[in-house]
């Protein structure tokens, strides 16, 4: 069942009952007011027809005091009272009757063989087909005798106005469970409006529709529950939008990798069954096989790389206290060779700091930075490294002077396989994993570090490390 109709059904089922207890109690409550009003009257007629009874009796001598002047005096009695309807009696001892006004129904009395001494009065009700009877009597002594003194009165009235305040109740009852009814249906709806509203939003969100936000209105649960829903929603939408980046960074680095692959791979193959099947001079044998051996040590380079990647994602590492300067020292060392291939100067001004780190995946970054500096300067360039200690951290720049890059290739350098320049990269032996390492690197590190650049001005890599403590030169 609905929520809607849960709401809709407890409402009406407590209305009505609340409505049917209250209505049914007020009746009760008029009807025993108006039976204790009767039940009072009929006390205080019996009561005042025993008063007189006895003083009419007890004026009289003992002689005449038998059961002949009994009708005789309850009719003079009678006379002083007023019509109300009821009907009186009287017995003697042995409950034979004396005296009656009026003729009425015989009833089976019951009541006066409960009259004693102790409980002198008592009163009970009695149906009759249609009619309801009240039975007031009292015991009364007078002298030697004993005599039983009742009023009858019919209270059928104040029974059958309770049944007319019942169907009264009953037709007001149908036509308010009418208007209840709609009332009910529209406040309802209005109460569950915004949450059918949420359910219709979250079925559309389901079935791919990552836009769509549930309205936030009021201030009550339900509007908290839109809330979180629609921060629910932005966090999977931007974790979808992660994946999807994800994915295509994936499927992008697939396609770069199987093409960096396909290239030399081909050139080797060729080279390789031009060898096979061909008759060759010493010289173009010469060249074919350096153009092997370098495409060899492409892939090499590659598969050294992608290697590294995986490792840095993986491996747990050691980080202790290093010298920022004697890495910087021994990463121009490694680069050196290359550097003197195309005259490159290099400048190397270092205060001494200590970062905490990991050696090799320190140097490796190093020695990157610095050979992607020898790769875009032109030969006799210069390649300049600063590092200054400032309070709690070390700032460490790698400069060159070459060709530069536009601002809008910033962005995709530490994308894998992303090269500047596709040419100039393969002829230097590069793969277009080397920014891609130093930023998993710089990362794992909690480096902070930007990339400035111009075109034919150089680039500027300014890292900055947290340091452990400073040794000033």
């Amino acid at each position: 069942m609905k929520f809607f109709w849960k709401i809709y059904f407890s409402f009406m089922i407590l209305l009505l009952l609340a409505f049917g207890a209250f209505g049914t109690w007020m009746i009760h409550l008029v009807f025993e007011k108006s039976y204790q009003r009767v039940l009072g009257e009929t006390e205080r007629e019996n009561q005042m027809f025993q008063l007189s009874f006895e003083m009419n009796l007890n004026a009289l001598d003992e002689v005449y005091r038998n059961d002949g002047i009994i009708p005789v005096t309850a009719a003079s009695i009678i006379q002083n009272f007023s019509d109300t309807g009821s009907t009186f009696r009287i017995y003697n001892k042995e409950q034979e009757l004396l005296y009656e006004n009026k003729p009425e129904i015989p009833f089976h009395d019951l009541l006066l063989s409960s009259l004693d001494s102790e409980m002198p009065c008592g009163y009970q009700l009695q149906k009759k087909g249609e009619k309801t009877y009240l039975l007031f009597a009292c015991r009364s002594v007078i002298g030697n005798n004993t005599y039983y003194l009742e009023n009858i009165r019919n209270i059928s009235e104040i029974y059958q106005e309770r049944e007319l305040y019942y169907d009264w109740y009953t037709t007001i009852m149908l036509i308010l469970a009418v208007i209840i009814t709609v009332l009910v249906f529209i406040i309802t709806h209005m109460l569950t409006r915004s949450i059918a509203s949420l359910s219709h939003t979250t079925r559309r969100f389901t079935k791919g529709d990552y836009e769509v936000r549930a309205l936030e209105t009021g201030g009550d649960e339900i509007a908290e529950l839109a809330q979180d829903f629609n921060d629910m929603a932005d966090t999977i939408s931007e974790k979808m939008d992660e994946l999807t980046l994800q994915a295509k960074k994936q499927e992008d680095f697939t396609a770069s990798f199987a093409h960096e692959l396909k290239t030399p791979l081909t050139s080797i193959i060729g080279y390789a069954d031009m060898l096979r099947t061909m008759e060759c001079s010493q010289e173009e044998m010469l060249e074919a096989v350096n153009y092997i051996f370098h495409q060899g040590k492409r892939l090499e380079s590659l598969s050294f790389k992608l290697l590294e990647l995986i490792v840095s994602d993986k491996q747990t590492y050691d980080f202790r206290p290093l010298s920022i300067k004697q890495l910087v020292e021994e990463s121009v060392k490694l680069t050196e060779i290359k550097r003197n291939e195309k005259g490159i100067s290099i400048e190397n001004i270092c205060f001494d700091s200590y970062v905490t780190g990991e050696r090799d995946l320190l140097i490796s970054v190093f020695t990157n930075l610095l050979d992607n500096g020898r790769k875009a300067a032109a030969k006799g360039g210069c390649i300049r490294i600063r590092g200054k200690q400032y309070p709690g951290r070390y700032l460490l720049c790698i400069m060159d002077n070459g060709c530069g890059m536009e601002q809008e290739e910033l962005s995709r350098i530490t994308e894998a396989f992303y090269m500047v320049d596709k040419s100039r990269a393969r002829k230097e032996g590069g793969a277009g994993l080397g920014m891609t390492l130093c930023s998993r690197i710089l990362a794992l590190h909690n480096v902070r570090w930007r990339i400035f650049s111009r075109p034919e001005k150089g680039t500027v890599v300014a890292m900055q490390f947290r340091t452990e403590e400073a040794v000033t030169e």
